[in-house]
């Protein structure tokens, strides 16, 4: 009588695999945002999980990677949330939402600010490829929206852009005439964030009835360029 060999549990094969993989397992289970059928309801909840690891060293999304560039490529994408940033090289978001390819349907420009195209892209990222949530993301020590506060000539186009921030911001002054100019940038950089959140809705009909249907959600937050940290506003 031949003996039977004892099959190993699925449980023992599981914990005898590399910890990445585990770690991968968690990647799909708290990313997930290149899904349509991602509720909004849970989008500013992964975006927070996806910083809180940036900020602790904890990345997931470079682990599966070349795994998501070929299934983007394959069939598409389905991002549901979008984000409106500024340009500045240390707000990348795919980065600090600890994002991978084909989450985060993204517009930058310098400040962070709505204009025709940007709307535009925002109206085919709702309208086509399912995104039901945007997010403007404003960050500390924005050389634009200093700029802009302070007023002095600037040279090129470059005046296009404060021009373009200043009616978000244009209040600060006489608002916080007393606080030191960090401080003044700091409530500046607030201002045009919720200033953009309406602007957005207001400069497109299609992005307001979406809103308004309950198809779409605006929110916004701050990223610190010191800390890492993002923080959600009210």
């Amino acid at each position: 009588m031949i003996p039977c060999l004892k099959r190993p549990s699925r449980l023992s094969l599981f914990m005898k695999r590399p910890v990445w993989i585990f770690r991968g397992a968690a990647y799909l289970i708290t990313l997930g945002l290149s899904h349509a059928g991602v509720p909004s309801e849970k989008a500013r909840s992964i975006l927070e999980a996806g910083n809180q690891r940036f900020t602790e060293g904890k990345a997931l999304a470079h682990n599966w990677q070349k795994g998501q560039v070929a299934k983007t490529g394959a069939i598409g994408q389905t991002p549901s949330v979008a984000v409106l940033t500024c340009a500045d090289s240390r707000t990348p978001p795919e980065v600090i939402f600890d994002m991978g390819v084909g989450d985060l349907f993204v517009c930058r420009n310098a400040g962070g600010f709505d204009t025709p195209e940007v709307n535009a892209t925002f109206e085919y990222g709702v309208a086509v490829l399912g995104v039901h949530t945007i997010l403007v993301l404003g960050h500390t020590k924005c050389g634009a929206v200093t700029a802009t506060l302070e007023g002095k000539p600037v040279p090129g186009n470059i005046s296009l852009l404060t021009k373009s921030l200043r009616p978000g911001i244009e209040k600060i002054h006489q608002e916080h005439a007393d606080l030191s100019q960090e401080a003044q940038l700091s409530h500046a950089v607030e201002a045009l964030v919720r200033y953009q959140m309406n602007v957005l809705i207001q400069n497109s009909e299609l992005l307001h009835k979406s809103k308004m249907d309950g198809k779409l959600q605006v929110i916004g937050a701050v990223y610190d360029v010191e800390t890492g940290r993002v923080h959600f506003l009210d």
